[in-house]
């Protein structure tokens, strides 16, 4: 038998690998029937053969059917013969292993075996999940939690989401989706692919931590909040401040009850915090007294950009993520705006709500801030803890969450509220970009955004609106229930496939998936994630298999499944289903059938597409599913899909995220000491892609929007300017601002006759563009990433920037002076001929340690220049120094004690960065001591 390396990409039946250049083609002469073949498959990991259903495929033929003879041990495969030939290439493709093709000869004999190999990304994750194991003992465990950043980041040039099946194949009786307790950290793909295990076994709570894509340990020992200051110090040398509190925050979270609703966002933002807990403890609050009315959008947005509520808020608190992730109000849909604003009297822990009705043009206006201070207060006296070190805040946090589920509106204070908002002072908030009008016909000219402008908002002479008091009472299901209300959805959706198309399902279908708002929605006031394990028990359906689809949705929204699959002439059939409370289930019908074709021939026939969103899909979601449903089918990389999950639909809007950010990290990849920061000038769906994969928001303060009039932003030559780009040296105390623009392509969509088929062919072509894969709609005029107006800044002039530049953070940019680096520093000398050469800075952040960087933006008050994202120790910090030869932390805290009133933080930074398989980024970390009295040290505002 001879081995044949096919150099190629296969884009075709695999779901949980996209296939690399290694897949391999087996020749062989044996024998088979035209109509049916006997295949034999052997995994890798032998405990896959009883986990895993491959699929088939026969080139130039259909597969009709596939059965499993449980006697023989073999997969009896029949098809149709299209090609009359005396041999036939049959392939074997399943999640997490590479595709196996062979040349079978017709008349030799069966059965055929195929031996298939996992793919690098598979084998990463299961062989740390197994040694995780080994060193913690799963078995004899009360519970387990799994965190990885594995997903975006690349491995070998391909995002890594297969790592996570290795991980859950492995440990499928301890770790699933379903149960909650395994966790993806938002990273970027050029981020390392870490894996943090813990097991709880009575009032213990130890981890296993694997760094940088290595299947050696870096850390075995204790991750609970009881831990003592050396074992705290121990944790932060082997992994570095920002893994150390990112997976102690989670883990003792998860330890405490958290909800997995709050555990999801504190996974997208990173840790789990007093903003983190304090914005999800806002948002309750906002639901008890204002509860959502009618969606809305701002006029111009595609049918899917409309939300409950516009966010007002100051970038740098981790309450701004929460209150985005859990409403759903993201930038994209133009629902969040903030920068600096303190100049107005706002402050740091404020957010401001409006709920406004486009029917009526009248909003309510809200403004809430969780109070610190005084939380603070009663948590030094109710448990007698003082202190601003890591393990305080881990402490802190088991505080917070013992009362958020008891009475959240004790932890709030509500500071304006104020109803019968006009339009014109509902724009000067949120800002828009051409003229427009008020009822009257009267016209409102174009304005920047004003966010939360606090003097105005106390200034507006308005009634004050009448609260209401919505107490939802939590339910009662288990997780069985959940799990049993995905199971019956997917069953049902078997039948109806097998009664209406004649197409049997079988588990992991790579062309059948499950998109639905489990996991986000909630059911009186319980999370649904137990859904997702329901749904994998019938269909072998994952997110790591992109296969099985969360969409983002705000969490007062109903509960659904739809399931789609993807038959060979490129039809979509779909069915639709609703839970209701009851128990029963609404199943989406059209002209009598419960399956109706949803790709893109249906939605270019406006009476089909609008006839089937009326009857089968009456709860408003129909753009949502078709438009992700035709994304799906065109084979996007699991960034994009996140992008577009957390987008909550895709549309070509946010497909110019994918291209700026890689345009980012390509001119502008960070040395050590830096960090991204961007402020939104033209704000629209692209803004929720760039934000999910360049792992900036407005919690961690590296994302703003200040949303400028199209005069403003319009460029030459049909190039936009975007945003605001900063990359900010920290040990410089400088930054270069560049303005990142994009021209749209010129595509030729005259074969569509629906603004719906127009959005679907522009996402398949972005896809294919973004694929180095041809279209036909795009034959000239492709798009265009740019960047200009490029100047060297001052920390004062980067505040004046994230401030709003005096009305406008671009115009603002091109007006300051053109002067090198070199020039700059050179100026900054000489304005500062006292200066140390431990680049003290007595502006902001104060560094005792020589060999440190202490000028670091912070966001632990306001108006500081906060670019990198805190973490703390007990204790100040020694120099930097290298751990171990596995380790590629450089972090090493001391044990000295604190000074009364000052708190500790490290501030992470990395070092060059380049696109390589083993994602090496070498960490180093900083020492400051930031001015002013903070309880529990670093609320880690920043990841980079």
């Amino acid at each position: 038998m001879s081995l044949v390396i096919m150099f190629t990409l296969f884009i075709g039946a695999v779901s949980a690998e996209e296939i690399s250049s290694d897949d391999s083609l087996l020749t062989d002469s044996v024998n088979s029937d035209l109509s049916q073949i006997n295949i034999a498959v052997n995994f890798e990991y032998a405990d896959d053969n009883s986990k895993i259903t491959p699929t088939f495929g026969v080139a130039d033929n259909s597969v009709i059917s596939q059965d499993y003879n449980t006697s023989s041990k073999y997969y009896d495969v029949k098809f149709n013969s299209a090609v009359a030939s005396d041999k036939i290439n049959v392939s074997v493709s399943a999640p997490g292993y590479l595709t196996q093709y062979q040349l079978v000869d017709v008349n030799a004999k069966s059965p055929i075996s195929f031996n298939l190999l996992a793919s690098e990304c598979y084998k990463l994750g299961h062989d740390v999940t197994a040694r995780a194991d080994s060193l913690l003992d799963f078995k004899n465990a009360d519970e387990v939690l799994a965190i990885t950043t594995a997903g975006v980041p690349k491995l070998n040039g391909k995002t890594s989401e297969a790592a996570i099946d290795g991980i859950l194949n492995y440990a499928t009786e301890y770790i699933s989706y379903g149960r909650g307790n395994i966790l993806m950290l938002r990273q970027t793909a050029v981020d390392p692919i870490d894996f943090c295990f813990v097991v709880k076994k009575g009032n213990d709570l130890n981890a296993a931590i694997f760094l940088n894509g290595n299947k050696k340990e870096v850390y075995l020992g204790t991750i609970s909040e009881y831990m003592t200051t050396s074992q705290w110090n121990a944790l932060f040398k082997a992994v570095g401040g920002e893994n150390a509190f990112s997976f102690a925050s989670l883990a003792n979270g998860w330890n405490d009850g958290v909800t997995f609703d709050v555990l999801q966002e504190a996974a997208f933002h990173g840790h789990i915090c007093e903003g983190t807990l304090g914005g999800y403890t806002i948002t309750k609050a906002l639901l008890q007294y204002y509860p959502p009315i009618k969606e809305t959008g701002n006029g111009k947005q595609s049918p899917g950009d409309i939300t409950s509520y516009k966010v007002l808020g100051i970038p740098g608190d981790s309450a701004n993520d929460a209150v985005i992730f859990f409403l759903d109000a993201t930038s994209g849909k133009t629902s969040y705006v903030g920068f600096n604003t303190t100049s107005t009297g706002a402050t740091e822990k404020m957010i401001g709500f409006v709920r406004w009705n486009g029917q009526t043009n009248k909003g309510t206006i809200v403004v809430m801030e969780y109070d610190s201070d005084t939380n603070k207060q009663l948590f030094e006296k109710e448990t007698g803890i003082t202190g601003d070190g890591s393990l305080e805040q881990l402490k802190y946090n088991t505080w917070w969450i013992n009362r958020i589920y008891k009475n959240p509106a004790s932890l709030v204070k509500i500071l304006i509220e104020k109803e019968g908002l006009n339009k014109e002072q509902y724009l000067y908030l949120v800002g828009v970009e051409d003229d427009d009008e008020d009822d009257e016909g009267h016209v409102i000219n174009a304005t920047n955004s004003h966010g939360l402008d606090y003097a105005y908002i106390q200034g507006l002479d308005l009634p004050n609106a009448t609260r209401d008091n919505v107490i939802l009472n939590k339910g009662s299901l288990t997780y069985e229930d959940f799990k049993g209300i995905g199971q019956k959805a997917a069953s049902m959706a078997k039948d109806i496939y097998a009664k209406e198309l004649g197409v049997k399902i079988h588990k992991d279908m790579p062309n059948l998936m499950v998109l639905t708002s489990a996991g986000y929605v909630m059911i009186k006031e319980q999370s649904t994630e137990g859904c997702w394990d329901g749904l994998f028990e019938e269909l072998g359906s994952r997110l790591s298999r992109k296969t099985l689809l969360p969409d983002h949705k705000a969490i007062w929204t109903p509960l659904w499944f739809n399931f789609l699959l993807q038959q060979d002439d490129g039809s979509l059939m779909s069915i639709y289903m609703r839970y209701n409370e009851d128990g029963t289930f609404f199943i989406g019908d059209y002209n009598g059938s419960q399956v109706y074709n949803i790709n893109i021939t249906t939605l270019n026939n406006s009476a089909l597409s609008g006839g089937i969103s009326a009857s089968a899909y009456p709860d408003g979601n129909y753009f949502s599913i078709q438009s992700i449903s035709n994304a799906w089918s065109a084979k996007p990389a699991f960034d994009q899909i996140m992008s577009f999950l957390f987008h909550n639909h895709a549309c070509p809007g946010v497909q110019p995220g994918f291209f700026i950010v890689d345009y980012i990290q390509e001119n502008f990849p960070l040395n050590e000491n830096q960090s991204y920061i961007y402020i939104a000038n033209e704000q629209y769906c692209k803004d929720d892609s760039l934000e999910y994969i360049l792992d900036v928001s407005p919690g961690l303060g590296n994302y703003l929007v200040q949303k400028l009039t199209s005069d403003e932003y319009k460029g030459a030559d049909d190039l936009d300017e975007e945003g605001i780009l900063i990359i900010w040296d920290s040990a410089n105390n400088i930054g270069q601002a560049v303005s990142i623009s994009y021209k749209w392509p010129s595509p030729d969509l005259s074969a569509y006759a629906t603004s719906e088929s127009k959005r679907a062919a522009q996402i398949q072509a972005f896809i294919d563009l973004y694929n180095g894969n041809p279209n036909p709609i795009l034959t000239e005029n492709y798009h265009t990433v740019a960047h200009g107006d490029s100047r060297w800044i001052t920390q004062e002039q980067y505040q004046t920037i994230l401030a709003g530049g005096e009305g406008s953070s671009l115009k603002y940019l091109r007006g300051l002076e053109d002067i090198s680096k070199e020039d700059l520093l050179k100026s900054m000398q000489n304005n500062n001929p006292q200066q140390e050469s431990n680049n003290t800075n007595t502006n902001m952040n104060t560094n005792t340690n020589t060999q440190s960087n202490s000028n670091v933006p912070s966001s632990s008050s306001v108006g500081s220049n906060n670019a990198q994202r805190s973490y703390s120790s007990v204790g100040t910090s020694s120099s930097t120094r290298p751990i171990s030869d596995t380790s590629t932390s450089e972090d090493s805290p001391d044990d000295s004690s604190s000074e009364s009133g000052e708190s500790k933080s490290y501030e992470i930074s990395k070092k060059p960065v380049t696109k390589s398989s083993n994602n090496n980024l070498i960490y180093s970390v900083v020492a400051v001591l930031i001015i002013g009295a903070l309880f529990g040290v670093g609320y880690m505002r920043r990841k980079k």
